[in-house]
């Protein structure tokens, strides 16, 4: 049986689930012990992302510049919420920051909780790699003819995930983070 899949989102998901399970560690030094408990279980469940798009990556058919803007979209989306969200446990997170059932996250306010809000903000682009990976599969020719719209349409929502995140970063009451 010959099984074709891409090796750089298998290598992706075992880095990844060994982050996860090393992050629990740090737990003793940590300023939201629960933030690193998060990231343990998204390291986890985030692993078992990238090892089904490592599956599912050589089957799509979806034009090349498009397919570039979905794995860049996968990678920044899983690893910037990971490491979001491990920044959350050891750094804690402002007032306005939530994590696990909107439990309040003790810790300092500033730079870290803009930056560890930004990188969860970012997991946003899951959505765009997910509504691509659909897309790819459907096998349309219409998507194969048209792959100028197709990659236009790519990169104009990969810029509105972007600013979204960005929006939401700075106007934390309509974060998701």
């Amino acid at each position: 049986m010959n099984f074709h899949f891409n090796r750089y989102f298998l290598i992706s998901g075992l880095l990844m689930l060994m982050c996860g399970l090393l992050a629990p560690i740090y737990s003793p030094y940590a300023i939201a012990q629960i933030g690193l408990l998060q990231a343990h279980l998204i390291g986890a469940v985030q692993a078992l992302v990238f090892f089904a798009f490592a599956w599912m990556w050589p089957q799509l058919t979806l034009p090349v510049f498009s397919k570039k803007i979905a794995t860049i979209s996968l990678y920044i989306s899983l690893w910037a919420n990971w490491l979001g969200t491990f920044f959350v446990g050891v750094f804690g997170a402002g007032k306005e920051q939530y994590i696990v059932h909107q439990d309040l996250v003790p810790g300092a306010t500033g730079f870290w909780n803009v930056v560890t809000l930004l990188l969860i903000n970012l997991s946003l682009l899951a959505v765009l790699a997910t509504l691509l990976a659909i897309v790819g599969f459907l096998k349309y020719d219409c998507l194969v003819r048209r792959a100028k719209t197709m990659n236009y349409t790519s990169l104009a929502l990969f810029m509105a995930c972007i600013g979204i995140a960005l929006f939401q970063t700075f106007n934390p009451e309509y974060s998701n983070g």
